[in-house]
């Protein structure tokens, strides 16, 4: 059902966009049907937020019973929901830094274009060199940003404490395993691309057919059936890659501690000494 959400959220909010700016194009800027379709905009972006939201409290809980933290998934859930504020804090900013990272070299991006060479060969093998070592640095900063967000909900979900320790504890990890965590979350990217384009491919084949057969037949609206499948492959993203995600998670997390702390000496020890 969240995921159901999120994808009728997301679509929702994308056709009231798109209706609307086929309304614009037509000089029809009336203000009754621009504050009727933002307001559906935001009604579908709520719903998304929401969607969203229960899909990372119930992935959360799945990777408790993962690393055999809880029995059953109803204990799991009710950890999970005691700790939920500390989850909605790092949900709300570990958006943030991936963000200013893709903003900050979108804006080196251009400031580089005004300084290329414009003879060639000196400007293609400039713009080569320059591209390619700020699509390197989006890159790492991008995936480590992503690793300190990926290890903070781990540890929220996975450890006792408050916030400002649970930030502390994602910190320890990420310093200490900075470039062996940033590789991972590169790899893991790497599979949901893979999942996405698999997940998707059948949608924009039939896409690229109804937009050349609208173009034959002189029709412009998009067909409702496709849109549907849209929604229902979205859905089925949605489930795969937040199960695909949180997992490699908390298997990450796991793994850290176990070779930084050696938590499963620590465990043994403490049930020889029971």
């Amino acid at each position: 059902m969240p995921a159901l959400c999120t994808a009728v959220g997301s679509n929702g909010a994308l056709l009231s966009f798109d209706h609307w700016v086929s309304i614009a194009s037509r000089s029809m800027l009336a203000v009754g049907p621009f504050a009727a379709h933002m307001a559906l905009v935001l009604l579908g972006f709520f719903i998304w937020f929401v969607g969203v939201w229960e899909l990372i409290l119930r992935s959360s809980a799945i990777v408790r019973m993962i690393l055999g933290l809880d029995s059953d998934f109803g204990a799991a859930c009710k950890w999970i929901k005691a700790r939920s504020r500390s989850l909605f804090g790092a949900y709300s900013i570990i958006l943030l830094p991936p963000l200013v990272s893709l903003l900050l070299w979108t804006f080196v991006a251009f400031l580089f274009v005004s300084f290329i060479p414009i003879p060639q060969p000196q400007r293609l093998l400039v713009g080569s060199i320059g591209f390619g070592i700020i699509g390197f640095g989006l890159t790492v900063s991008i995936s480590l940003s992503a690793l300190f967000g990926a290890l903070l909900l781990s540890v929220i979900a996975c450890e006792e404490g408050s916030f400002i320790h649970c930030l502390n504890r994602s910190y320890y990890f990420f310093k200490l395993r900075m470039l062996r965590g940033g590789s991972f979350i590169c790899l893991i990217t790497i599979a949901l691309l893979l999942v996405c384009i698999a997940c998707y491919s059948p949608i924009i084949l039939l896409a690229i057919v109804e937009k050349l057969t609208h173009l034959d037949l002189g029709l412009e609206s998009r067909s409702i059936p496709i849109d549907i499948l849209g929604a229902a492959i979205d859905t089925t993203f949605n489930v795969i890659s937040f199960g695909i995600g949180f997992t490699g998670y908390g298997l990450f997390y796991r793994d850290l501690r176990l070779r930084l702390e050696g938590q499963d000496l620590l465990s043994k020890l403490a049930n020889l000494q029971d």
